[in-house]
């Protein structure tokens, strides 16, 4: 077969993989939303869905939640880790920075959110550690700081995993901005460190992340996990009204829900026009500012408290994935004691309850992330020269389409074929959502390789085939490892995909994880959660052994892979 050839073909299984599922998803959320669900009786279009979704008790309440809680948590994030960077500048402080974030953003954000719960719930670790001594409470307090009802404890989970996000894409935004010489020449124009980093460094480093920022405002407007165990509940955010329309006994009560997912499109689609519109006015103020000369030398003052304040969530949920470990392994811990009174692995030895989900969960995160990662690569070859933008979109979609909007289009379309409840199904869902982070890895490094060592095989005679996996599979090594543990992670934290396309007949520790805290159990809640770092922790192990024993001895094969 022709090379040309081959590519069209290749071509169109790609699309066939990315581009019909969306279709599908599109055609399985809006045609129930317009009354069109014949399994249900509904032969035709009706308005009847959007009238019931609309009666739906508390839905102006919801969506102002979920716009509140998602607008609130781009902009604090955004805010923190540019602090941060322009605080602590420095190479040095920056590879520290990358080393503490690169392990937090693997955490799933139910285990997160279970920290966070452990750590902030009337009777969690904060209060035990400053009571009686400081708050005089012998028991439990009766006002709970999570759940609040204005998604205060959500926004606070939301940050701990989104901050170290933007602190890393802004590192790497950073690295290929000439920062240094800026900043030497705003200092040599009279202007103190934090106006020259926010007039001339800030701005370029914002143009850089646009992308991953639109996907943490998504992400904060759709997510399900972290509202079920630290978001209000009377009402919900508008995914969870989405979603508890699936979930109903009463079949109709999806068709409305359906509404409601499209409804969160909207949503997001406003988001995005109040960030815009901010963005407009932050623009023309900070250009007003920069034309008049303004030093801002009060600046510098407030940036150092606003980059501490950046830390306390990442710093919060890392305690409180301790506090979760310690539950694991406790017999009993009466308030307000700090520390276990006795200690006890009697929940682990119920292990064998969580295991067919933890199998699960690691054969289900292994094979989805080669899957993704060889459709990445194929797409690789296919775009080198970036003439099929369908594709960048197809791959990209599942970062920035809401996941409640897209999950429940798709589950629409699983259950129309019976694929519901399938390994294939769920095979296929995952890959879907590994693929984005997958392609944001092995692109830029495949744009970045040397070509002239291809040149020199070609040279040699050696054939497209050979050169590709004799040659630039090789030189991908690093960023292939890194995809595949980074494949892993988000694997594991699936949970809004895996309730759905497993049909409750296949479980994962992540389902298991946000059901056992969910129903109070903290001992079972600590286990699993501590099963959900162990999964990601055994892959690194595994492929950070198998890259120092195939390129260690190569200088050039370990820039860009697992650290």
């Amino acid at each position: 077969m022709r090379t040309g050839s081959w590519h069209h073909v290749a071509e169109a299984a790609l699309l066939g993989l990315l581009v019909l599922p969306l279709a599908a998803s599109c055609i399985g959320v809006i045609l129930p939303a317009a009354g069109f669900f014949p399994a249900l009786g509904g032969t035709g279009l009706s308005w009847q869905p959007m009238r019931d979704a609309l009666a739906t008790p508390g839905l102006a309440t919801a969506i102002t939640l979920t716009l509140g809680t998602a607008l609130a948590t781009t902009a604090l994030a955004l805010a923190t880790s540019f602090a941060v960077l322009a605080t602590f500048p420095g190479t040095r402080a920056r590879r520290w920075i990358g080393r503490v974030c690169g392990p937090i953003i693997a955490v799933p954000p139910s285990a997160i959110a279970i920290g966070i719960l452990f750590l902030l719930a009337p009777s969690g670790w904060f209060v035990r550690l400053i009571s009686p001594w400081l708050t005089g409470f012998d028991r439990p307090p009766a006002f709970a700081l999570v759940p609040d009802p204005y998604g205060g404890a959500l926004v606070f989970a939301l940050l701990a995993k989104e901050i170290p996000f933007l602190l890393l894409v802004s590192l790497a935004a950073l690295s290929a901005l000439p920062a240094r010489r800026l900043i030497d020449t705003g200092r040599s124009l009279g202007y103190g460190r934090a106006a020259t980093w926010i007039y001339l460094v800030l701005p370029l480093v914002y143009r850089r992340i646009r992308l991953p920022l639109a996907a943490v405002m998504i992400f904060a407007l759709s997510v399900i996990d972290m509202p079920r165990l630290l978001g209000p509940s009377l009402p919900p955010p508008l995914a969870i009204l989405a979603v508890e329309g699936f979930e109903h006994a009463e079949l109709a009560r999806r068709l409305p829900a359906a509404f409601l997912a499209c409804l969160q499109i909207g949503v997001t689609l406003l988001a995005l026009l109040v960030w815009r519109a901010g963005e407009l006015l932050a623009g023309a103020v900070l250009s007003m500012a920069r034309r008049r000369g303004r030093r801002i030398r009060q600046a510098g003052v407030v940036m150092v408290p606003v980059a501490l304040a950046g830390l306390v969530p990442p710093v919060a949920a890392v305690a409180g994935l301790a506090a979760a470990a310690i539950w694991s392994v406790t017999a009993s811990w009466f308030f307000p004691a700090a520390l276990p009174a006795a200690y006890s692995l009697r929940a682990w030895g119920r292990i064998d309850t969580l295991a067919p989900a933890l199998l699960n969960s690691l054969g289900l995160a292994v094979a989805a992330s080669l899957l993704a990662t060889g459709i990445v690569l194929l797409m690789v070859v296919l775009n080198d020269k970036g003439k099929r933008p369908l594709l960048r979109l197809a791959i990209y979609a599942p970062l920035l389409v809401p996941q409640v909007s897209l999950v429940l289009g798709l589950q629409a379309v699983l259950v129309w074929f019976w694929l519901d409840g399938t390994w294939l199904a769920m095979l296929w869902i995952h890959a879907l959502f590994i693929c984005p982070f997958a392609y944001l890895i092995i692109a830029p490094a495949a744009a970045a390789m040397d070509q002239r060592y291809i040149a020199v095989a070609a040279s040699l005679g050696a054939g497209p085939g050979s050169r590709y996996l004799r040659v630039a599979l090789p030189m991908l090594a690093p960023a292939i490892t890194t995809a595949l543990f980074v494949g892993v992670s988000v694997s594991v934290a699936l949970y809004l995909p895996s309730l759905f396309a497993g049909g409750g007949r296949i479980t994962t520790v992540t389902l298991e994880a946000v059901a056992l805290a969910s129903g109070g159990s903290r001992q079972m809640a600590g286990v699993a959660a501590m099963l959900q770092l162990a999964i990601p922790l055994l892959i690194f192990i595994l492929l950070r052994f198998w890259q120092h024993r195939r390129y260690g001895k190569f200088a050039g094969m370990r820039a860009g892979g697992l650290h």
